[in-house]
């Protein structure tokens, strides 16, 4: 049976609305867009699963979804990039929808507009048959990326955890601060500094100093390697024997940050995959996103780019 990759996760759709921009809308002073063209791509654990694929490796991808017209765009996007996709149906939770209105000019974002909202009250029965799946498929690596919208919970992470320690599966999260504590004993978290702030209670300042006065409690109580990305800085890996390794990265203009992190963690998945080391999976990941965020809005990395820049 092949050995796969799985990503469990918030899902949703990112839309871009392009346009020109010449004059103010003569109703009220704001600028009056005509629309030229309309965009939607994978967002959040989408991405994820979209970067992994990219890098020509089989992936599969698990979600909430309720029976609505944008759960059908988002599964026909997988099938687009080749994404094997499970979900969880829960009623009354719609798909989640960012819509990014741009100038073409630019590339300046005028407007966003969000609909979403969060699942509260799991009930860790309607992931029954999820369980299982990851219990019956050969999945060698796990990728946990939670945009705290509902479906992380405790219940839930601490079967796939009796699960992955059975069939020796490595848990990697890109965590936020809210859930980070459940994901202790996971092989990696990955947070950016913004968030590792959050987790430690406490603002400092972006560097290598600080960061390594704070790391060694935060590995001790959540016995796992940590990876914290830094923007222009690069990363810092802090592993589970208390080695810290700062990793910069090439000075470029960025275009836009989003969905940076999620390639980040999906190249690192797919390294570790590859039998990389972990340091070498953070340097070859430090270097995807980077190639990203030097792209027009939400982006995945191509592996061409990569290998070809490396």
């Amino acid at each position: 049976m092949q050995e796969k990759i799985l990503v469990i996760g918030d899902v949703m759709i990112d839309k871009y609305t392009f346009g020109d921009v010449k004059r103010l809308n003569p109703e009220s002073p704001m600028p009056l867009i005509n629309v030229t063209k309309e965009e939607v791509r994978l967002g959040w654990s989408a991405n994820v699963a979209a970067n992994i694929a990219s890098l020509n490796w089989t992936c599969d991808l698990i979600w909430l979804v309720w029976n609505d017209e944008n759960a059908n765009l988002l599964t026909n996007l997988c099938r687009n990039y080749n994404i094997k996709f499970f979900w969880v149906q829960i009623d009354n939770f719609k798909t989640i929808i960012k819509h990014r209105f741009v100038e073409n000019t630019y590339h300046q974002q005028l407007l966003r507009v969000d609909y979403e909202e969060k699942l509260e009250n799991q009930n860790i029965k309607d992931f029954e048959n999820i369980l299982n799946k990851i219990k019956n498929e050969n999945y060698k690596i796990i990728v946990i990326s939670d945009y705290n919208k509902g479906i992380i919970f405790k219940e839930l992470i601490e079967k796939i955890k009796q699960i992955a320690k059975e069939k020796d599966i490595l848990l990697l999260a890109d965590a936020k601060p809210r859930n980070y504590e459940l994901f202790k004993d996971f092989y990696l978290i990955k947070p950016n500094f913004k968030e590792f702030c959050e987790m430690i209670w406490k603002e400092i300042p972006n560097e290598d100093k600080e960061i390594e006065k704070y790391w060694l409690n935060f590995v001790k109580k959540m016995n796992t390697n940590l990876v914290v990305t830094r923007w222009s800085k690069g990363a810092s890996l802090i592993t589970k024997d208390w080695n810290c390794i700062h990793i910069p990265t090439e000075a470029q203009k960025v275009f836009d940050v989003s969905g940076a992190g999620d390639t980040f963690i999906a190249t690192i998945a797919w390294a570790l995959k590859e039998w990389y080391s972990l340091e070498n999976a953070i340097k070859l990941a430090n270097k995807a996103s980077w190639i990203v965020v030097g792209k027009v809005w939400t982006a995945i990395v191509e592996k061409e780019d990569l290998f070809n820049e490396i």
